[in-house]
């Protein structure tokens, strides 16, 4: 193949060369795997005869003749693919092609020089003219940290945000400042993840001689060409100690650009003397809190998106050098600033290309618009630079987070995805290994989730009062890089309406259902095929060999008619949301004898059908927020099942925190649960219906949500014998008596062994009295009472908790009228939650709960003069005050307003979700 003319067009035909190497032999690898798999499925199918139809002798003959023909087919097939596998090599070899680098974003091949690579990396950013950018406010900040003279000894300073924020411009901002141009001794490295520590230290000491010469840029120049002389043969520990000896006895100032891991710290720290009086500065920037933690930063600013008017402010003068926009762009102007979500760096890389736009028109920024929305960004512009940027996020992952951050394209944008489910799918794909010290795959899984919130890939939406992220979401860019590179990779196809995206390959592996039926986005508009016949996309969208299903939130059935029990390998299969499944579906997916995960969460299915026992690698059934509520008899032989997921919740609209279980949506499961020993999660179990006395041999259970309907308290016996020989795994447990009842929970006073690795509880039923097992607990973190019935020194009691960080109670869990925090008690609590106590008159915070953040409330009546609110003013760590229910008592509200116009945290309030007015 001859490359093109210009060392361009050769770094183009390389970058070609090694993708299609790359895909040849990623195809390889899943062909190998899909033999397997089928090999698999025909040994299951042995399995599964049922002895009515075949005899005993007549097995012993068939058996062996098929499998024997199905080894002759799996050993032509291994054949075949060893054949493909050494041409794939042969090619490599022929082509010379680079397999050490890898594409990158918009095409080019990364360079394998650390230095060259890491330069090329931030030339979008450093190109950016810093004046453009609405910094003032963040520049300050930062060199006020920097100036705090509390300490003359060195401070380090760490900013942290993810790719596009800014962190390279404010840095340099503040670099170029006046303050710091004051430091003779200073530099700026560029760091990157994959740093090589000679060519690092070689611009460390160049810079520091270069600024440190003299007052002529000539005769620092000269001087420094002198003192560095062959610096190139020069080892690790001349460079170090050379380094050393230009800082020492000197106020210097040093930028650690893009810091990825700690262990360049580790590397770099010795170079900067620790002194005490020259009050030196090193500033980082980093995408990771943990690195920042680790680099024993002083102070962390966190990066946050431009607010909306900056955003515009900076694109407005990009395009149109002021801080105006002509009123019929308006509009469009509005939809690009919010795609752009606040990244600088994506504002002034789409305002650059607005800006060479001969014709400033409505129908040209829609063009732009719609593109943005896309795919079909096109490579090596501005938006390339930008896209470069973003896919960092994906080329310097560690190789076993890199299929779990692809995997986060197959939900659709602004789509929150959910920890527990990410993570189940995750282990269910196989994309989890086993770690030498940590057995269970989900809490690998897990490790990998917070991961990606320390990067800074995704955002953060739900924040457990623990600190754990329940929730997340990937920016818009951010997802439609994380889709360009699944559909690059042929990791995922998307299909939607009339779009089919399969970036070229021929084979679907995994695939995503974005729409169905609910209109055409601009998406999908741009990736539509054009002028296809229906039949011909027929028959080109061959599924049989995918790993995956995907069809989110699609009321209406798919345009292209999907058999599930053509899917025969297929591990996961996600259909939350789907109104229109049918029990005909559902005997289809209970075909596919490799699923591992099965969601059915939120659609109208009532019934599960005897096939399910033919799931026997199910790892997951979720069939939450369904009507399925009596499970078949063949349930019982899903003996790998870990995580069994049922019931239907009541939300308050404005208040996810507060809910409750629907009365006669939980699971009745028959006699054989003994059966399932790998069950972990088992939510919600109806105690009524259910075999008890097999739970006790369930000794991996971590989570139970357990629950009577009938009005007598005699089912709770049995569950408390078998409760007692699980306490030692128990991590959270649900205890729901739905009818009242005079006996209530009290059979739990008799609880034998104490649940002593519990962390969150939830007792719903009559009480009036705690458990002495409860009260000396010392793990308990998590708290939820409802129709407890609770006096005074119950509550007194609570407060001695050492580890409870969130207390909520429920309607009639407290018959209190005044809620008392007295001094050193609740000294762990952040969050509170007060839901309709009948009784309640007055909260009064009287040196209690000090490290309470936040505050929801919901009463039934106005308490009068006498009672409400009062002691805001001794929290000295609020941040938010809730109110929430179907009663607003406007005195209680005023009261709480007036309480924090003196705090000094500037407590936000609000109404149903609603801030008012800020004080």
């Amino acid at each position: 193949m001859r490359p093109l003319v210009g060392d361009g067009g050769s770094v183009v035909v390389a970058s070609s060369l090694t993708s299609t190497w790359m895909k040849q032999v990623r195809e390889v690898a899943y062909d190998a795997e899909d033999y397997i798999d089928k090999f698999r499925l025909h040994h299951k199918g042995h399995q599964d005869y049922d002895g009515n139809l075949v005899t005993v002798s007549m097995r012993k003959i068939i058996r062996p003749l098929k499998t024997l023909n199905a080894m002759y087919s799996v050993a032509n097939k291994i054949r075949d693919l060893n054949a493909r596998a050494k041409k794939v090599s042969e090619r490599r070899l022929r082509y010379k092609v680079e397999t050490g680098g890898g594409a990158t974003f918009d095409g080019h091949v990364a360079r394998s020089s650390s230095s060259c690579n890491d330069w090329d990396r931030r030339l979008p950013a450093l190109n950016i003219d810093e004046s453009q950018l609405v910094w003032s406010k963040e520049t300050e900040m930062c060199i006020n940290s920097l100036e705090c003279d509390d300490s003359a000894t060195r401070r380090v300073v760490s900013i942290i945000g993810s790719g596009g924020l800014g962190k390279t411009t404010l840095a340099l901002t503040v670099y170029n400042s006046p303050t710091v141009k004051a430091i003779s001794t200073r530099a700026f490295v560029a760091v990157s993840q994959n740093y090589d520590l000679h060519i690092l230290l070689q611009s460390l000491l160049t810079q520091l001689i270069g600024n440190a010469s003299g007052p002529s840029s000539l005769v620092r120049e000269e001087t420094a060409k002198g003192r560095i002389k062959d610096v190139e043969t020069w080892g690790i520990s001349k460079l170090i100690i050379e380094c050393n000896a230009c800082l020492q006895h000197k106020r210097y100032f040093i930028v650690l650009d893009d810091l990825w891991s700690s262990e360049a710290w580790k590397h770099l720290k010795a170079v900067f003397p620790y002194d005490t009086k020259y009050s030196s500065r090193i500033l980082i920037t980093t995408r990771s809190h943990h690195v920042a933690e680790n680099c024993s930063s002083d102070t962390i600013y966190k990066m946050a998106p431009l607010p909306e008017e900056e955003s515009k402010e900076l694109l407005f003068k990009r395009v149109f050098q002021k801080n105006e926009c002509p009123k019929e762009l308006e509009g469009v102007c509005q939809r690009i600033v919010e795609k752009c979500g606040g990244l600088p760096l994506a504002i002034v890389s789409v305002g650059g290309m607005l800006a060479r736009m001969e014709n400033k028109t409505e129908a040209e920024w829609k063009k732009m618009q719609n593109r943005l929305s896309g795919y079909e960004l096109e490579p090596g512009g501005t938006i390339g630079g930008m896209r470069r940027i973003l896919s960092l996020s994906y080329n310097d992952l560690p190789y076993h987070l890199k299929a779990c951050f692809l995997y986060l394209s197959i939900f659709p944008e602004s789509y929150e995805i959910k920890r527990g489910p990410l993570v189940r799918q995750w282990v269910a794909e196989g994309f989890i290994g086993r770690r030498t010290h940590e057995s269970n795959m989900e809490k690998v899984a897990e490790s990998y989730f917070s991961e990606f919130v320390s990067r800074s890939i995704v955002t953060p939406t739900r924040i457990a009062t623990t600190g754990v992220v329940r929730g997340c979401k990937a920016h818009d860019i951010m997802l439609e890089v994380i889709t360009y590179k699944s559909i690059q990779e042929n990791f995922i196809s998307f299909m939607g309406n009339q779009q089919y995206m399969a970036g070229g390959h021929d084979r679907i592996r995994r695939l995503s259902i974005r729409t169905c039926g609910s209109g055409t986005s601009d998406m999908e508009q741009e990736f539509r095929p054009r002028k296809r016949n229906k039949e011909h996309e027929d028959r080109s969208m061959n599924f049989s060999h995918a790993r995956s299903l995907s069809i989110l939130r699609c009321k209406n059935r798919p345009t292209t008619m999907i058999r599930f029990a053509k899917l025969k390998l297929l591990r996961v299969l996600d259909l939350e949301g789907c109104q229109w499944l049918s029990d005909q579906n559902l005997k289809e997916i209970c075909k596919l004898s490799l699923l591992r995960y099965l969601s059915l969460r939120g659609t109208n299915v009532s019934k599960l059908p005897e096939q399910v026992g033919k799931l026997k690698e199910l790892l997951t059934l979720d069939v939450r927020e369904t009507f399925i509520t009596k499970l078949p008899r063949t349930i019982t032989q899903l003996r790998s099942l870990k995580h069994l997921l049922g019931g239907r919740y009541i939300h308050y609209p404005s208040l996810s925190r507060v809910k409750a279980l629907e009365r006669g949506s939980a699971l009745i499961i028959p006699r054989g649960l003994k059966k399932m020993k790998s069950l972990e999660k088992i939510a919600h179990l109806d105690i009524g219906s259910s075999s008890l006395e097999e739970l006790s041999e369930l000794s991996h259970v971590t989570k139970l949500c357990a629950i009577n309907n009938e009005r007598g308290g005699e089912k709770w016996k049995p569950f408390v014998a078998s409760l007692s020989k699980l306490c030692g795994s128990i991590t959270h447990l649900s205890i729901i008596q739905s009818t009242k009842t005079d006996k209530g929970l009290k059979v739990f006073w008799e609880l034998k062994s104490v649940p002593v690795v519990l962390e969150k509880l939830y007792l719903w039923g009559t009480l009036k009295a705690l458990p002495p097992w409860l009260l000396n607990h010392s793990n308990l973190v998590d708290l939820s009472l409802r129709e407890n019935f609770l006096g005074r020194e119950s509550l007194k009691q609570l407060g001695d908790l050492p580890s409870l960080l969130s207390l909520r109670l429920y309607s009639e869990s407290y018959v209190g009228e005044e809620l008392c925090f007295r001094p050193n008690k609740f000294t762990s609590l952040k969050q509170l939650i007060i839901d309709n106590l009948s009784y309640l008159e007055k909260i009064s915070f009287e040196g209690g709960a000090t490290n309470l953040e936040r505050l929801a409330l919901a009463f039934f009546k106005d308490p009068g003069a006498e009672g409400g609110i009062c002691g805001i003013n001794q929290l000295p760590k609020l941040k938010e005050i809730e109110f929430f229910g179907g009663v607003i008592v406007d005195s209680l509200v005023e009261t709480v307003k007036n309480e924090v116009r003196e705090h000094p945290n500037k407590v936000r309030v609000y109404i149903h979700g609603q801030p008012i007015e800020q004080y």
